[in-house]
């Protein structure tokens, strides 16, 4: 990405409070609500789950808990600078952290919980408008000017891939 896609691209949130108030309200709600889900989720599989129950519990904790950390070694590793430190121009969510940009964390989690959903719980479909709102995130998180296109695609790809081999190749 160019410095001046960048600026086009996030300028009409940095100029307008109104429009950079509901990217900032559509962050919190969509990272609110897939970590609401998440727990509930959980409670569920312990108490209610197909096949044993604790089976069922384990593998939704385990499968994102362990691709999430071996995501954040990765992270932080690449530590790639997010767009605002590389162009130097704020971002319109209030952040300051350096690097560890690529990929997104939020978006992987996102995506995670949605394809847990997917693979693990009765409501399948739940599952599916949760990957929606991953998808809303990821937009989210590009238009306020944290993230990369490529670091918002690389968290969903990622999530994509580890709830498939831990869902079900590994099963």
């Amino acid at each position: 990405m160019k410095k001046e896609t960048y600026i086009k691209m996030t300028q009409p949130f940095r100029e307008n409070p109104d429009l950079a108030k509901g990217i900032h309200i559509a962050n919190k709600l969509c990272t609110g609500v897939m970590y609401l889900a998440y727990p509930v989720l959980l409670v569920y599989l312990f108490f209610y789950g197909k096949y044993s129950s604790y089976f069922s519990f384990w593998r939704a904790l385990f499968v994102p808990a362990i691709s999430f950390v071996l995501l954040s070694v990765f992270r932080s590793v690449v530590n790639r600078p997010r767009p605002y430190e590389k162009f130097e121009v704020p971002p319109v969510i209030k952040k300051d952290t350096k690097g560890n940009s690529f990929p997104s964390r939020h978006v992987f989690s996102a995506t995670m919980i949605a394809m847990t959903f997917v693979f693990m719980s009765p409501w399948s479909w739940l599952g599916c408008i949760f990957l929606g709102i991953s998808i809303l995130l990821a937009v989210v998180r590009v238009v306020s000017g944290v993230h990369y296109i490529s670091d918002v695609v690389a968290g969903m790809v990622v999530a994509i891939g580890a709830a498939i081999l831990g869902y079900l190749v590994l099963y």
